[in-house]
C-alpha cells in the first residue's frame, strides 16, 4: 500500500508582501475607528440639536406658564387694595359675597413648576459650559437664580399667612359661620347680602399689617416673572441662533 502526502508548494511570503497585509489590516482598522468617531460626533451634535431644542420649547412653556402667574399676582395685590378699602367703610353697607370672597381669594396661592428636565439633562452633558456658549449659559445661571427666589419667596409667602392666622382670632374679623361657607373648595359663593361682622380699630391695623406683607411679597414675584420672562426669551432666542 503506498502512502501519498499533500503536496506543499514550499512559497514563503516575501516582506513586501506580509507588510502590505499589515498595512491593509491597519488602514482597515484605522478608517474604521474613525468611522465610528464621526459616526458617534454627528450622533452628538444631533442630540445636543434636539436636546436644546427642547431647552427652547420647555422655556416657551414655562413663559406661558408665567403669564397666567403674572395675572394671578397682579390680581392679588388688586384683592388687598379692596380689602384695605372696605374694612373702613361702614361694614353695615359693605356686601358679604364681595368681602368674603376676597379674604379667602387673598390667601389662595400657585406653585410655579418650571420645565426643567431639559436644561438639566445639557446641564449634565456639558451644552452650557462648551466655548461659544457664555451667553446662554450665563442666561441660564440668571434664569435658575430668579426661578429659585420666585419659589422661595411664594413660600414665604405662605409662611405669612400661616403666622398671621396663628396670632390672630379669625372671629375678629369674620362671621365664622359665613367663613366656613365660603371658605369651601370648590368656591361657593354667599348670597350677595349687606352687611359684614365689625372689625375694631386695632384689628384693622393687623389686618393692613398682613395686607402690606402680602403686597410686598407679590410685587417680588411680578419681579422675578418679568426676570424669569426675559431670561427664557434670550435663551430661546439664542438657541434658535445657534441653529442658523
Amino acid at each position: 500500500m503506498e502512502v501519498h502526502h499533500p503536496h506543499h508548494s514550499g512559497h514563503k511570503k516575501k516582506w513586501s508582501e506580509l507588510l502590505l497585509e499589515f498595512f491593509m489590516l491597519f488602514l482597515a482598522v484605522t478608517l474604521g475607528f474613525f468611522a465610528e468617531n464621526i459616526r458617534e460626533t454627528i450622533a452628538e451634535k444631533n442630540k445636543k440639536k434636539e436636546t436644546l431644542e427642547a431647552v427652547a420649547n420647555d422655556f416657551k412653556k414655562d413663559f406661558e406658564q408665567l403669564n397666567f402667574h403674572r395675572k394671578f399676582v397682579s390680581n392679588k395685590i388688586k384683592i388687598c387694595d379692596s380689602i384695605d378699602f372696605l374694612i373702613d367703610e361702614n361694614p353695615k353697607l359693605v356686601d358679604q359675597q364681595v368681602f368674603y370672597r376676597l379674604m379667602n381669594n387673598s390667601i389662595t396661592f400657585w406653585k410655579f413648576n418650571s420645565n426643567s428636565r431639559s436644561r438639566i439633562e445639557s446641564e449634565a452633558r456639558g451644552y452650557f459650559s462648551e466655548k461659544g456658549n457664555e451667553d446662554l449659559a450665563n442666561c441660564i445661571s440668571k434664569y435658575n437664580f430668579h426661578l429659585t427666589d420666585f419659589i422661595d419667596n411664594t413660600e414665604m409667602e405662605a409662611d405669612h399667612y400661616v403666622k398671621f392666622y396663628e396670632y390672630n382670632n379669625l372671629k375678629n374679623y369674620l362671621d365664622m359661620k359665613l367663613e366656613r361657607i365660603a371658605g369651601r373648595f370648590p368656591n361657593v359663593n354667599l348670597p350677595h347680602k349687606l352687611g359684614i361682622k365689625p372689625i375694631s380699630d386695632e384689628n384693622k391695623e393687623r389686618l393692613r399689617g398682613y395686607l402690606i406683607g402680602v403686597r410686598e411679597f407679590n410685587d417680588i414675584s411680578l419681579y422675578n416673572i418679568d426676570s424669569l420672562q426675559f431670561y427664557a426669551n434670550k435663551a430661546i432666542q439664542l438657541i434658535k441662533k445657534q441653529k442658523e
